[in-house]
Order: structure tokens, then C-alpha cells, then sequence
């Protein structure tokens, strides 16, 4: 019996690798197996996991970055042309800019290939492709709403 592909999704903090996870599992059910980090420290509690919580997503399932979670990985998915990730030899590595990327296409042609690289892999999923691409709109707008800097409350002139 042949293992499940093993992918990770890594991000700056816990929303885009949360939201491209959900989409992949929404593709492939169980056939493969999907973790996610953070190049930072996960900030508990925070907008990001605000967001997620919102869209039905579970932020504490978000771990740090490490080697193990690198080398436990087949396939590692960077979110972001930005983040510097350790490469360790024998894996896949895609990187995906999140703000200019349709996610949705993406992650349903990262479904395509980890389960043998033909559309009919995929069960029927008209109505997911609605879903995927709402999602993806949703991830870009995160990644703009997280760049922006908190205001801060109560100080005069602020």
C-alpha cells in the first residue's frame, strides 16, 4: 500500500496556510495528508486567528515552523514569495505569491498532481469551484487587512 502524499503549507502567520489547507482538504478528503506552520511565532488570539475562527477554521491546529515539520513533509507549498524556507533535499517545494496568485486554481492543481495528475481524480466539485474561488478572493483580502498597521485605541492622536 502506497503512503499518502504529505504536504505542508507554510505561511507568515496561520491564515493563508489555514485557508489553502481547508481548500486542498475540501478537494481531497483523506487521500492526503495536510499540516501547516508558521515562519513566526503563531499570535494567539490575534486578528489572524479572529479571521480564521470567522471562517470556521481552527488557528490551534497552526504549529512553527521546524525541520521536522520539513522533513515530515513530501511536498512544501510557501505562501508568499518573500518567506526564506530551508530546503531539505528529496522534497517538492512550490512557492505561491498569495496576494497576485488565484489560491483557488492553485491549490485545485496541487489536488490534480498529488493524486496522479488527471482532472478526473477530483470528484465533482462545480459547486466547490465556486467555493475555492471565493475563498481565494478571501485570502487576498486577509493577506491586504493583515499588512495593515493597528490602530491604536484610547491615546490621544493616535
Amino acid at each position: 500500500m502506497q503512503a499518502r502524499p504529505r504536504v505542508l503549507f507554510v505561511g507568515d502567520d496561520a491564515s493563508s496556510p489555514e485557508i489553502a489547507a481547508s481548500l486542498l482538504r475540501s478537494l481531497v478528503g483523506e487521500q492526503v495528508e495536510i499540516r501547516t506552520a508558521a515562519a513566526q511565532r503563531p499570535e494567539r488570539g490575534g486578528r489572524g486567528d479572529d479571521i480564521l475562527v470567522q471562517m470556521g477554521l481552527n488557528p490551534a491546529s497552526e504549529e512553527r515552523l521546524s525541520a521536522h515539520a520539513l522533513t515530515e513533509a513530501d511536498h512544501v507549498v510557501v505562501l508568499g514569495r518573500h518567506l526564506d524556507v530551508a530546503r531539505v533535499a528529496g522534497r517538492t517545494y512550490e512557492v505561491w505569491d498569495v496576494e497576485n496568485d488565484d489560491l483557488a486554481s492553485r491549490v485545485r492543481r496541487l489536488a490534480v498532481a498529488l493524486l496522479g495528475g488527471a482532472d478526473d481524480v477530483l470528484p465533482r466539485w462545480s459547486r466547490g469551484r465556486d467555493l475555492l474561488q471565493r475563498a481565494g478572493r478571501l485570502l487576498r483580502a486577509v493577506a491586504a487587512r493583515l499588512r495593515r498597521p493597528r490602530r491604536r485605541e484610547g491615546r490621544p492622536g493616535a
